[in-house]
């Protein structure tokens, strides 16, 4: 039958020991008089329901014998969430109580506490209990979220919990025999049966608590965790009197654990299979793991490195890398850098260069924290530097050769075509002086030699500058530049008209802006795109065309043509020494200007670009900031 709230207060009234049931908040939902009787209380229980029982506690230190200790152990109490027995407590005064918690739980979550205070000359068993504390105990142990029996000696049930056996008609049935029994009615394996007679024999002989775990299938065939534990009550002379058996469902914690395992081999997964080195450290220098590149390289697992023994490996880098440890122990975030960087020796004998990142975190076992130190082997990268180091010095050594040498000679050849040109000049002297018919025919002869000097100077010429550029011996001179001005000055010089007679066409586009330019470097930029122009366009009476045109953040420079145009396979090989279009012919030329126009444009930031049509003509533009710290994108 259902008892009224008169009934069970009657009840609990009665009961000789104190009792007091708090909510989750510490509210207090209720106490007994025995209560207030035995805490010396001179009020109806009723006073403190609804109550803060922290804030009662901490009101009723005082009277405890040590007030501070009283106040952490509820506290601890409250914290563990198990239950606890017989625990003492002295007043101040002298009288010694003893206390009882039980935790009320719902799917794993404390809902409420329970409290039981009694005099250690009053303490009833549960079993000799009146009729009234006997169904008190059991509606109480019946609505304990966990699986409660209570056994003989012989390991015959003497009472069990409704959620033990949730039907009545079975767990009446069921005192008075064991789990053999049971197995043999309801046609199961004795296996479990017998596995729990082991341990509670054991705790019968050992008269302590055994602890097991066992695994069972529920009505769908999932796996059910169940931690469980016997525990023996001893009576007069130490005699055991009967068995508390407790179970409780730990099936989510034991799910959670195989997440938290299949996280972790995830983890250990991943780390083994980066391309970094990993290894982690405590506090006293014993390494906790290293992952399979570590393992690979050095040869060394965990097991084979003992305390401080990662210290030993290191050949080069010792100091800075035991400060950098202590760094991040004492909680100092080190960022990656150059300067951290071991040397230590490989399973191979051979010494290899290590960069080394470190991050710490706690680690929940009494090693406290804990450092994980992620190496890179920069090995091959530094000899890959070095090596390339080697090789520029080498390519820079042979650079100044080439320059050297090709000063050398110009300079050596200088001085016989200047032997040439005056001993041709002398000649045209000479013929000057003959009969008009010998002198035309010597003259011819003259001015071949001549322009053949000519030809030979600009072409040392060419080359000395070309090496200078490869060295990086020519730097840029900035000065403000009117390219319109220069553009007519360079017209006057030879292109108005070209040899041909024909005439180059300017035009402006734009508000026109003085620039910031090497004047040098753009004359050679102008003269070799017009030369080139009109070079491979002989073939036509169209004259060149310029147009320079500024925009408010940029200026272009384009010139075109209707010559012979340039093979698309050979665009985008323009700019490289010596290198000339297919279809050029017999059309004089060394493939250089290009090359130099390519390298003052870069000089000055610009963006050269080039199209062309074979026998259609081609247009040339370079576009450039009047920002030069502006870096150019096509």
């Amino acid at each position: 039958m259902n008892l009224t709230k008169d009934q069970l207060s009657f009840i609990f009234n009665s009961l000789p020991h104190a009792i007091l049931f708090e909510s989750s908040d510490h509210t207090v939902v209720y106490v007994n008089q025995p209560f207030c009787t035995i805490f010396g209380i001179d009020a109806p229980s009723e006073i403190l329901i609804g109550t803060n029982c922290k804030d009662n506690a901490v009101d009723s230190a005082v009277y405890f014998l040590e007030p501070s200790l009283f106040l952490s152990r509820i506290e601890s109490i409250y914290a563990n969430g198990i239950e606890v027995l017989n625990e003492e407590i002295k007043f101040a005064n002298g009288q010694v109580l003893l206390r009882d918690y039980k935790p009320m739980t719902n799917n794993g979550d404390i809902i409420g506490h329970l409290w039981f205070y009694k005099k250690p000359e009053a303490e009833i068993d549960i079993i000799s209990t009146s009729h009234s504390q006997r169904h008190f105990y059991e509606d109480l142990l019946d609505n304990i979220p966990a699986d409660i029996a209570i056994f003989d000696p012989s390991h015959r049930y003497l009472f069990v919990n409704k959620l033990a056996i949730s039907k009545k008609e079975i767990r009446e049935w069921i005192i008075g025999k064991d789990d053999f029994e049971y197995c043999r009615f309801y046609n199961k394996s004795l296996e479990p049966a017998t596995r729990r007679r082991k341990y509670f024999e054991k705790a019968i002989q050992n008269k302590k608590t055994i602890e097991f775990e066992e695994i069972n299938l529920d009505g769908l065939g999932n796996k059910v965790f169940n931690l469980r534990r016997f525990s023996p009550v001893l009576g007069k002379g130490g005699i055991v009197e009967y068995i508390i058996g407790y179970g409780i469902n730990i099936t989510n914690i034991r799910e959670s654990e195989l997440r938290l395992q299949q996280y972790y081999d995830e983890l250990r997964s991943m780390f083994n299979n980066i391309d970094q080195l990993v290894i982690t450290l405590d506090m006293t220098g014993t390494v906790n793991f290293v992952n399979s590149q570590w393992l690979k390289l050095t040869g060394l697992g965990k097991d084979m490195l003992g305390e401080n023994s990662i210290f030993r490996l290191i050949e080069s880098g010792l100091e800075q890398f035991r400060k950098t440890l202590f760094s991040v122990f004492s909680g100092f975030p080190v960022l990656p850098g150059k300067e951290n960087q071991i040397i230590i020796t490989d399973k191979s004998g051979r010494l290899r260069n290590l960069r080394y990142y470190m991050a710490r975190f706690n680690q929940v076992e009494e090693r406290g924290q804990i450092v994980a130190i992620f190496f890179s082997d920069i090995t091959d990268q530094l000899n890959a530097e070095k090596d390339l180091l080697d090789t520029a010095l080498r390519e820079r050594s042979l650079s100044d050769m080439k320059t050297n040498f090709m000063s050398m000679v110009s300079h050596e050849l200088r001085t016989p075509l200047s032997v040439i040109l005056s001993s041709a000049e002398i000649l045209e002297m000479i013929y000057g002086k003959l009969a008009s018919n010998e002198a035309k025919k010597g003259e011819t002869y003259i001015n071949r030699i001549i322009g053949q000097v000519d030809k030979m100077t600009q072409l040392m010429n060419d080359f000395l500058f070309i090496s200078k550029i490869e060295s990086g011996k020519i730097q840029p001179q900035f000065e403000w530049i009117d390219v319109e001005e220069l553009l007519e000055e360079i017209k006057e010089e030879s292109y108005d008209p070209w040899n041909d007679g024909r005439v180059l066409e300017v035009r402006i586009k734009g508000n026109a802006k003085v620039v910031k330019f090497d004047k040098t470097m753009l004359r050679h930029i102008l003269i070799n795109l017009l030369n080139n122009a009109f070079k491979y366009s002989v073939n036509t009476t169209v004259a060149p065309l310029i147009r320079v045109s500024y925009t408010p953040s940029w200026w272009f420079i384009t010139i075109s043509d209707n010559g012979i145009g340039i093979e698309e396979a050979d665009i985008n090989k323009l700019g490289e020494p010596f290198i000339r279009g297919s279809n050029v012919g017999d059309i004089e030329g060394t493939g250089l200007g290009l090359m130099t126009i390519k390298y003052f444009t870069e000089h000055h930031k610009g963006f050269l670009r080039v199209r062309s049509k074979k026998n259609k003509g081609t247009i040339v533009t370079i576009r450039f900031s009047y920002n030069l710290n502006k870096t150019m994108q096509p």
